[in-house]
């Protein structure tokens, strides 16, 4: 089964894995930017109202200062200010959402597509790509044109389109600030919260979704947005210094997961008529919200100041071992501890009388297939959970340096368990056992995120992913085969494996 091939081309394949691994760990020192100041786009055809008489906003956040750029749909409005908001939120008593340090806002882009791929699309290419910021556009409500249905209808937003021409009277804004719940390296609910640039508005815009890290993306991908939002929509509801909570169409469909529909929230005692209880309970978010204002501008300030013994084959003739199979050789300790580890099994039940030649032979056979599961299956979780404990344990360090650290573990650790623990095993169950461990581990992975919807192409870079570590462990040769001599399935497992790697670095994932 194996195939003479010149020693270069096992350089070429190891030059090939290094430096898909250099290009992975160096995506995570340097951030995916663009320019400082991106071109200014054409103003976006389709404008929404989000509060009768006040500014019109484009109901999509985009990864640049154009509307090619669009990612996902604005999904929650708050009629109040920007620190109401993030009081009710993030400071309260009750609160469970964390303000997003800059450092742990994102490694890379979480979500997006150009404007014609974004509603099918979870990834946005690198050379495209503008970090973890996501733009708003908001536009002046004199200087609109109005849409083919001007007048506002219940629970619907009134359509607006702005000069085709360039004009002050619309611009591109950022963040406010995001917030989170969740962890970084896990599952998590994340918010972008932008506040109306113009000072007579009273309303902040919130693009909310729920994402997850791919430890082979090396960014976030976004798994859900309604769910978020019904999840906020809830949180607000019944609160003492709420209002109103209602739905309004905003009719920006096309992204990714959005059902069209915005929830709004009308905060009591600041922009309309309370009753007593009501008023006392705003009151207390107002002084709540200025104390803890006041406070995080003193933090800010003071921050400043061998291959003989095989068990594939099988049945009596695989039983039919001398006593020299048996013997350990030291030197084999180092070049195959897992052959190794098989014959000191084997000979330590032979020792014993516990089992015969063959039935020792049996268990020892089990243990290995049991063992390439395990390998691959603790492997593989063992990343997702590692970041997780180390993203407690170091929280005041950058999550590039986390992931950089891993990563390797991943795309390194996989192939290698594989042909280690798959050596000498018979092909067809070493491919299945590999395939069902790392299939396993995938799967429980999402289960622990809480992660029921992927996209077609994440699913089908997993099922190569089962493919190419199957391979390996198929394919893995004796330590004793000539160094020229590599099996055919291990090459095809190696390219596919690259391959794999590399897709989702340069955004063809």
């Amino acid at each position: 089964m194996e195939q003479s091939w010149p020693p270069s081309t096992s350089v070429a394949l190891g030059l090939l894995v290094a430096a898909v691994l250099v290009a992975g760990a160096g995506s995570l020192v340097l951030s995916a930017t663009g320019p400082d100041d991106p071109g200014v786009g054409t103003t976006p055809a389709k404008l929404v109202e989000p509060r009768p008489g006040e500014n019109v906003f484009w109901p999509y956040t985009s990864t640049r200062r154009s509307a090619s750029g669009r990612t996902l749909a604005i999904n929650l409005v708050v009629y109040a200010d920007a620190e109401t908001v993030r009081y009710f939120l993030a400071e309260r008593g009750d609160a469970t959402w964390n303000e997003t340090a800059a450092e742990w806002q994102d490694v890379g882009p979480d979500t997006g597509g150009d404007a014609v791929g974004a509603a099918n699309s979870t990834v946005v290419e690198w050379a495209g790509a503008r970090g973890a910021t996501r733009y708003l556009y908001v536009h002046n409500y004199v200087l609109t044109q109005p849409g083919p249905n001007e007048t506002r209808r219940p629970y619907r937003a009134a359509p607006f389109t702005g000069h085709l021409d360039p004009n002050p009277g619309g611009r591109w804004i950022d963040e406010t600030y995001q917030l989170h719940d969740g962890n970084y390296f896990g599952a998590r609910d994340h918010l972008r919260l932008y506040e109306s640039p113009f000072e007579s508005d009273e309303w902040v815009a919130v693009q909310a979704h729920s994402d997850h890290w791919d430890w082979f993306r090396l960014r976030h991908t976004v798994h859900a947005t309604d769910e978020t939002r019904d999840r906020l929509e809830a949180e607000f509801m019944g609160h003492p210094s709420v209002d109103t909570v209602w739905r309004m169409y905003l009719g920006n469909r096309r992204a990714l997961g959005s059902d069209g529909w915005a929830t709004v929230v009308d905060f009591v005692g600041l922009l309309g008529a309370p009753n007593l209880g009501s008023g006392l309970a705003a009151m207390g978010l107002v002084a709540g919200r200025d104390a803890a204002a006041l406070a995080r501008r003193r933090r800010r300030g003071s921050a400043r100041a061998d291959g003989v013994f095989a068990f594939g084959s099988g049945g009596a003739g695989s039983a039919r071992a001398n006593s020299s199979d048996l013997r350990t050789d030291p030197s084999n300790a180092i070049t195959d501890p897992v052959g190794t580890a098989r014959r000191a099994l084997v000979s330590g039940l032979l020792a014993r009388g516990w089992l015969d030649r063959e039935g020792a032979l049996l268990v020892v056979r089990g243990l290995s297939y049991a063992s390439l599961f395990a390998a691959l299956f603790c492997c593989y979780l063992s990343v997702r959970f590692g970041g997780l404990a180390l993203e407690h344990r170091f929280t005041d360090i950058s999550p590039k340096v986390i992931a950089a650290a891993l990563y390797p573990v991943l795309a390194l650790g996989l192939p290698a368990l594989a042909h280690t623990f798959g050596r000498d095993l018979d092909p067809v169950r070493s491919f299945a056992v590999a395939a069902l461990g790392i299939g396993a581990a995938i799967v429980v992975d999402y289960q622990s995120l809480g992660v029921t919807v992927l996209s077609l192409d994440v699913v089908l870079h997993r099922v190569g992913v089962v493919v190419a570590v199957g391979f390996l462990a198929a394919g893995a040769v004796s330590p004793r085969a000539s160094t020229e001599t590599v099996n055919p399935l291990v090459a095809a497992g190696t390219l596919l494996w690259v391959t794999l790697l590399l897709a989702p670095l340069v955004g063809w994932l």
